[in-house]
């Protein structure tokens, strides 16, 4: 859990972005989720704001999706 205090202060959106960025731009959605201490439809929303911002895109994989940042 290190890597809460290397965000902290930052709004969740931002810290989503951060942890991606550190991940090297993808990340499996329930992996992201083990950096939150948020619900699944939390997270969802979440990233589906994200996504409307046009921040990152949500590629469904099986049962699960895959996160892309977007330049």
């Amino acid at each position: 859990r290190d890597m809460e205090n290397v965000t902290a202060g930052r709004s969740d959106s931002e810290k989503v972005i951060e942890i991606m960025k550190k991940e090297g731009g993808r990340i499996n959605q329930k992996d992201l989720r083990g950096h939150f201490s948020l619900s699944e439809a939390k997270m969802s929303l979440l990233i589906s704001e994200l996504e409307a911002k046009g921040r990152l895109k949500k590629i469904k994989k099986g049962r699960g999706n895959i996160l892309v940042l977007k330049d």
